[in-house]
């Protein structure tokens, strides 16, 4: 029998029918707000038909609430969509608060912002709050993380006083060992903080401080290891605070005598994780060495606990202090801990079936070689395992690995890292790395674990590019987190160190990855985006740019070869500027993919050269690298105007609009320029002046005018005649001149090039070397023809 037809006891849900049906159809405009309101009646006239608080199994079960999306759907849209069924449901919720939280938690998560929304400011939200503490505190209501959700957007929402939400400290710190409390514990405490720290820091610690006294007087539910718990999962985000509690007097004595008296195998390995948590902080990498490296040293011996110690020996650096113990039996336990486990079974991490400490296990061994792979001994021995790398790649393709992928990644990546280079990873990496450098091995050592740029290559080639693990990459890429976007970032980078492995990376979506990365500027300040342009430089500088961009236009590329050039002002849009890691070389190459994609014949090229002269932070740059001091860089910038002198029409009157005093001022630099004594940078030079003066005639007849450009031209020409390139590039620049100047019929006459003596030897000379093919010999004569 239909549940409206039910005599005595039956319930009307037609208005919430009625109104999804409406949602379902095309309508220009919301439907009636009473029909909106009548639905919220219908849904909240449901407490007379509850048990306990719940809704009753036959309303439950009913074809409508069966479907709680359709629930959520007229909750969230009488939110939405008017402001008069905003009111009617905000009247609801706020009369009956137990029953609201009860049909809002059956519904996701998105719907938290409709029922705190409901609460106009943070005196409505009294009730509220209180009944949530209840909850928090009893641990019955199974929805605990809808229950912190709210919590958490009501912080965000309100202003709240400390003491109105002093007891999430106690209650969730109580609740520690529930995974649904323990992940939302963090990010609530953190906002506690970031809101009330000084009161949040000082309610911490005294709660902290009652857990030792119970553990001391052996009352409590088990208060030490809470305590031990907590400590681990706040660690990462509220370190001071975890060491002012760690370092107070008596919890160490309690630690050591529950681990070493009582001997709890499964205590023993919560402090264990509990000081790899620690490590964090340098000082407690300290006190660690110095007070507990026996429970290190018994517990590396226990098969049970081995990993558990032998990852705090690695991020603390202190088996260095125990005897029989080396960095390469540390790696070999870790090696071994991963090849045991079956990828099967961890594939399915997410289900019940697999026991979480063989999760566990497999995270601190990925953990631990992500240290201990920035060492050359263990980088080699990883390298020449093939089935342990094998296992490694299975684990990164793996489709529930994401618990892991960061420091899969971080492995491939220092594994391929060539060692003269010092590419950048996370700050903690980097923090351990320095560590690690301070009590690194002696010289003796040190040669002995020498690594070859021919097996780093080697590596990249056959682990990297022949299993196509960046094109997997480039198909998971929108899904990654920020930290393992950038580990991507590392590995292309990397491989991009190698010319003959470029066209590979580029075919697998390198190109595409780094830009993708570079574009969201997430990175701000990070030595990670050095490297993605870097990146970005190598694979434009020897690859034809049309067979890169076909997804994307090259002007996209741009702004990041620019952020490695150097401006003579910081721009607030170079996430780059004044950073002191780059480098000359990084200046130079980014100048070289720039030549490279203005030279393109396509429509590409002369687009690039448009936006780099219309852009004035980027002309600009061009315009004192033209006169930096250093060589390389000015010859590379010369020959960047040159390439893009091959769109004349684009640059021309940056150099040749001579009534501009700016486009003056570089004519005359370009000039001088030309007896420059690199002789590269002069064959740039006579480039741009011959490009111009052959194919824009306006431009050539003024030219004719410039004294110091033809004394100069016609001296290093004459004086520099062994050089074939630059004797070419400069008589085509003469012919380019001579054409403009009339048959002897006319008045015009232009002595410094009719009448030039020295010009006219250095032409005969050059005539009688024929060596400059016969395209350019065949100037000559006509040149001469109008020369007395």
């Amino acid at each position: 029998m239909p549940l409206s037809e039910r005599q005595n006891n039956s319930i009307d849900i037609s208005a919430i029918d009625n109104l999804c049906a409406a949602f379902g159809e095309t309508l220009a405009s919301a439907p009636d707000v009473q029909k909106y309101n009548d639905a919220v009646t219908e849904v909240f006239r449901l407490r007379g038909y509850s048990e306990s608080g719940k809704l009753r199994a036959d309303v439950a079960d009913s074809k409508t609430f069966k479907d709680s999306q359709k629930i959520e759907e007229i909750l969230t849209r009488s939110y939405q969509d008017h402001s008069e069924s905003r009111a009617h449901l905000s009247k609801y919720i706020q009369e009956d608060i137990p029953f609201a939280l009860n049909l809002f938690e059956t519904l996701s998560r998105s719907s938290v912002h409709v029922l705190v929304g409901c609460f106009s400011d943070k005196n409505a939200t009294t009730e509220l709050l209180n009944e949530l503490q209840v909850r928090i505190h009893y641990g019955e209501d199974v929805h605990a993380t809808y229950l912190l959700s709210v919590v958490l957007q009501l912080l965000n929402k309100f202003k709240y006083d400390f003491k109105d939400v002093r007891f999430l400290v106690k209650e969730l710190i109580l609740r520690i060992n529930e995974d649904e409390v323990k992940s939302m514990m963090l990010i609530i405490f953190a906002e506690l903080q970031s809101n009330f720290q000084e009161d949040f820091d000082k309610a911490v610690v005294d709660f902290m401080n009652s857990l030792i006294v119970e553990a001391e007087i052996g009352v409590g539910n088990d208060p030490l290891s809470i305590i031990v718990k907590t400590l681990s999962e706040l660690y990462p985000s509220l370190t001071a605070l975890c060491s002012e509690i760690f370092l107070s007097n008596g919890l160490s004595k309690l630690l050591k005598k529950r681990v070493f008296e009582e001997q709890d195998l499964q205590f023993t390995k919560e402090l264990l994780l509990l000081l790899s948590a620690a490590c964090i902080d340098e000082t407690m990498r300290v006190y660690t060495t110095e007070n507990y490296l026996q429970l290190l040293e018994t517990s590396l011996n226990l098969k049970d606990i081995q990993i558990y110690s032998a990852l705090v020996l690695v991020k603390t650096w202190s088996f260095t202090k125990l005897t029989n113990v080396n960095i390469t039996r540390l790696s070999e336990i870790f090696i071994s801990a991963l090849s045991r486990c079956s990828i099967t079974k961890i594939e399915d991490a997410n289900e019940p079936t697999v026991g979480s400490e063989e999760i566990t296990k497999v995270e601190m061994s990925v953990e631990a070689l992500a240290y201990l792979s920035l060492k050359p001994s263990v980088k080699n021995m990883i390298r020449t395992n093939d089935g342990f790398i094998r296992i490694l790649l299975s684990m990164i393709k793996g489709q529930k690995m994401t618990h892991f992928l960061y420091g899969l990644l971080v492995i491939i990546a220092n594994l391929t890292t060539l060692p003269e280079e010092t590419n950048g990873g996370s700050q903690s990496v980097n923090d351990l790395k320095n560590y690690a450098d301070l009590k690194g091995p002696n010289a003796e050592n040190a040669a002995k674990d020498k690594e070859t740029k021919e097996d780093i290559t080697l590596f990249g080639e056959k682990y990297v590019l022949n299993t196509e693990l960046i094109s997997f990459l480039k198909s998971k890429i929108q899904s990654l987190s920020l930290n393992c976007k950038q580990q991507v970032v590392r590995v292309i980078y990397n491989i991009t160190r190698s010319k003959k492995f470029i066209p590979q990376c580029i075919a697998q979506g390198g190109t595409t990855i780094i830009l993708e990365y570079l574009v969201s500027k997430q990175d701000v300040g990070e030595a990670i985006r050095i490297l993605g342009c870097r990146a970005l430089s190598r694979m434009l500088i020897f690859t034809n740019p049309a067979l890169i961009f076909k997804k994307y236009s090259a002007l996209n590329a741009i702004p990041y070869l620019f952020e490695l050039l150097p401006r003579l002002t910081p721009v607030d849009d170079n996430p780059l500027h004044n950073n002191e890691q780059i480098k000359l070389t990084d200046n130079y190459e980014a100048l070289l993919a720039l030549t490279n994609l203005a030279s393109s014949e396509t429509s590409d090229g002369e687009e690039v050269c448009k936006h780099i002269v219309s852009t004035e932070g980027y002309w600009s740059t061009i315009e004192n690298l033209m006169l930096d001091e250093n060589v390389p860089l000015q010859r590379s910038t010369l020959e960047l105007i040159s390439n893009m002198m091959s769109h004349p029409l684009t640059i021309a009157a940056k150099f040749f609009n001579l009534e501009n005093p700016q486009s003056l001022r570089n004519f005359n630099i370009l000039v001088k320029l030309l007896q420059l004594s690199d002789i590269e940078s002069q064959r740039a030079v006579a480039a741009i002046f011959a490009n111009i003066a052959t194919t824009i005639p306006l431009i050539a007849k003024e030219l004719l005018a410039q004294k110091e450009l033809i004394e100069n031209a016609v001296e290093v020409f004459a004086d520099q005649l062994d050089d074939i390139e630059l004797r070419q590039r400069l008589l085509m620049l003469f012919y380019g001149l001579f054409e403009m100047i009339p048959d002897d019929t006319s008045n015009e006459k232009y002595p410094l090039l009719q009448e030039n003596q020295k010009l006219k030897d250095a032409l005969n000379m050059s005539l009688e070397r024929n060596d400059l093919g016969p395209e350019f010999s065949a100037a000559i004569p006509s040149i001469l023809s109008k020369i007395k």
